[in-house]
């Protein structure tokens, strides 16, 4: 579906298991010890992590296709069940995005984007838009999404019509709007913010390329490099690391706020303690 996708991240793929590991692993966020939760492994490069608040379910996109071939599909875990089920309906389903106060949530994939209910049970999934090959999307008050190949973003708007969002005239790779209604974009060059009321784009200092960025529940922007989370320092225009993962793929934050990422093969919840 996307050949860019081979450019960002590492091909890797492991069998299905049913077991977590009994051994405590910690990594220090913001300087304090979380232990490391396996939410599901055996996974092929799980990416664009989303949480469902409402029924507790963390939905993801992951490669089912040969390491030498791009084919995506949608899935979701349970609390307390480590093998994914599959989201039907969703040719190469590779975006998602939850709007958790009216309990939507979006599926984005090469032929356009669908929608479901998640306060219904039973609920079917709706067609949203076609002809659309949709990369990445963002919801905040709205649905945001980014169009594959030309990296262009567009905003949803009520009976399905859709805007160009030409005051983000460049090709953008994500895009989230924080809790003061500012927004951060990424593209080829780095990440940038630009302030709520101004078009000005301020380049930040420090890593380049980002797997994913995401926005708690406070309304705080989260990016992983590399090497690891970072947040943004608006007062110079840095990024501060607060935990160091390599090979982050994805994240997401539960109803309390912790941290789900993902790694090549594995799910991950960060729970605040220590492993003694």
């Amino acid at each position: 579906m996307m050949l860019a996708i081979l450019c960002i991240f590492v091909i890797f793929s492991t069998a299905y298991s049913n077991e977590e590991p009994t051994n405590c692993e910690e990594v220090n966020v913001y300087n304090k010890p979380h232990r490391k939760h396996v939410l599901s492994m055996g996974l092929n490069r799980p990416y664009q992590l989303a949480f469902d608040k409402h029924q507790h379910r963390t939905f993801f996109s992951h490669n089912v296709g040969l390491d030498n071939e791009d084919s995506f599909e949608i899935a979701y875990i349970e609390r307390g069940e480590m093998i994914p089920k599959v989201v039907h309906d969703v040719k190469n389903g590779f975006a998602i995005a939850i709007d958790n106060m009216d309990g939507v949530i979006y599926y984005g994939g090469s032929e356009g984007i669908k929608k479901e209910h998640l306060k219904e049970k039973n609920a079917t999934i709706h067609e949203v838009l076609k002809n659309h090959n949709v990369w990445d999307m963002f919801y905040k008050h709205a649905l945001y999404f980014i169009t594959y190949p030309l990296q262009h973003l567009y905003k949803l708007l009520p009976k399905n019509k859709v805007e160009h969002q030409k005051h983000i005239h460049e090709e953008i790779y994500q895009f989230v709007i924080d809790g003061h209604n500012d927004i951060f974009i990424t593209n080829k060059t780095g990440l940038f913010l630009i302030k709520n009321g101004t078009d000005e784009r301020i380049h930040f200092k420090g890593p380049k390329v980002f797997r994913a960025i995401e926005v708690n529940n406070e309304g705080k922007a989260h990016f992983c490099g590399k090497n690891g989370i970072y947040i943004a320092n608006k007062a110079n225009h840095t990024l501060d690391m607060i935990a160091e993962i390599k090979h982050i793929f994805g994240i997401t934050f539960d109803g309390d706020d912790n941290i789900i990422y993902s790694d090549p093969h594995e799910i991950v919840k960060l729970v605040p303690g220590s492993c003694k």
